[in-house]
């Protein structure tokens, strides 16, 4: 593509960028999305955090968020792709196969109309009553409207927005951790040896590896560090999670890289490569200690070191902590969340959690994803949204950022079709398209 125009450029192909994208162009815009890897998917597969923190009410199960995740999510059923579905009521995550979700969102895109720029990035922005871009491969794209959906609000840094970074106080930023699978794993060996690591999924059929907090684990991994043969500043295993369809390849969750600022390239190489020595150590540790894990070796490392945090843009309202945890609901209301306040925290080995009350689950108010100032086309989505620290480690997973995403490409296409600037566009408008494509905002 060269001296493009578009209705609707979205910046970054992850869950936010795909849900914006696909919702503009399924109301008949002309859309691009960039993604600057080769790609698309983002965490979920960039990073390989395959899975879906809940988006469902525990224990009743409730889905509540529908539209293009929903979608998405029945089609990694469809494919028995898909982990936890059906599993016990308090079971938290859903684990995926990467390359199936891979499969299914390009699909999506491309059955949508989306033009996808992939392995590309911009080069340069400029904003005025439209946007133009310069591509780092010599060509452009002016655009009427645009959703940033890079997870660092750089479109917005870029665009002037106001934005507040990390914590309160020090600006520190949740740690980073590198995801990556192993395998072989003798599941056999797991079963007789470790039997509360396996799980029989009931809509796949398959008996997978399923390893979280557990006293046992936690005992290794307590004594592994005691020895000097882990310096991962963790006290437990987050996950390590079959593949569906892939029983004996895992992937891992087991990683804590502190890194005062994400975006800057040179501090990102630093912690990646931190990183890179963690996944050397985690797996050491499970030949050593793990039943059934004795011959693993790694056999994929993410593209990319999963960031949790950077920047939030200031917007027309900041979500809170306080907010997510008495379960408030908006008149605004583009999507909900109920996964609770998770935050890693920065320089220790701890996390803090504090599950949602209320109606449990809270809204996330539309005002959040327009900025206080700046161009009047642009619009945010994904955990670089307006909020604190504390509401944005709630939201900031797949299933939620999606749904905002999508709540952002249906403001953005509104806005070109009616030459609108992001702010003026109804909020009932909105909210009547999400409701009549599936979303799930009551």
């Amino acid at each position: 593509m060269s001296d493009a125009s578009v209705e609707v450029l979205v910046i970054g192909g992850g869950p936010a960028g795909i849900g914006a994208a696909v919702a503009a162009a399924r109301m008949g815009r002309r859309v691009a999305l960039i993604e600057r890897h080769p790609i698309l998917g983002g965490m979920g597969t960039a990073a390989l955090v395959n899975n879906f923190c809940n988006a469902h009410k525990v224990p009743s199960r409730r889905l509540i968020i529908g539209g293009i995740f929903a979608e998405l999510r029945q089609r990694l059923i469809d494919r028995k792709a898909i982990y936890g579905t059906q599993l016990d009521p308090a079971f938290w995550m859903e684990a995926y196969n990467p390359d199936v979700f891979l499969e299914q969102v390009t699909t999506m895109c491309r059955e949508a109309g989306v033009q996808t720029l992939l392995g590309r990035s911009i080069r340069k922005m400029s904003f005025n009553s439209s946007t133009h871009a310069d591509l780092d491969d010599g060509s452009s794209i002016n655009a009427q409207t645009v959703v940033d959906a890079t997870g660092d609000a750089t479109a917005a840094f870029v665009a002037g927005v106001p934005f507040n970074f990390g914590r309160p106080g020090d600006h520190a930023v949740m740690p980073l951790t590198y995801c990556y699978s192993i395998g072989p794993i003798d599941l056999e060996k797991v079963r007789r040896e470790m039997p509360f690591a396996i799980r029989r999924d009931a809509v796949t059929g398959e008996e997978h590896v399923f390893i979280e907090e557990h006293t046992q684990v936690n005992a290794w991994v307590k004594l592994a560090r005691e020895r000097g043969e882990l310096t991962i500043p963790r006290k437990h295993i987050v996950s390590i999670t079959s593949i569906p369809g892939n029983t004996s390849t895992a992937t891992v969750n087991f990683g804590r890289v502190f890194c005062d600022d994400p975006t800057d390239p040179a501090k990102l190489a630093v912690a990646e490569a931190q990183g890179k020595q963690q996944v050397e150590e985690g797996i050491r540790f499970y030949r050593k200690y793990l039943p059934g894990f004795e011959n693993v070796g790694l056999v994929q490392l993410a593209r990319q070191i999963g960031v949790r945090e950077t920047r939030q843009i200031q917007g027309l309202y900041t979500l809170t902590a306080d907010d997510v945890v008495s379960g408030r609901q908006f008149d605004d209301v583009i999507a909900q969340c109920c996964y609770g306040i998770d935050i890693h925290e920065p320089g220790t080995d701890g996390t803090v959690i504090k599950w949602v009350q209320g109606e449990d689950h809270y809204d996330i108010p539309w005002r959040c994803l327009v900025p206080s100032a700046g161009p009047s086309n642009l619009i945010v989505a994904g955990r670089c949204i307006s909020a604190t620290h504390e509401a944005m480690s709630s939201f900031r997973v797949s299933p939620s950022v999606m749904a905002i995403g999508e709540a952002a490409g249906v403001t953005a296409a509104l806005a070109a079709a009616g030459a609108t600037p992001i702010a003026k566009v109804p909020i009932t408008d909105i909210q009547n398209r999400l409701t009549a494509t599936g979303g799930i905002l009551k």
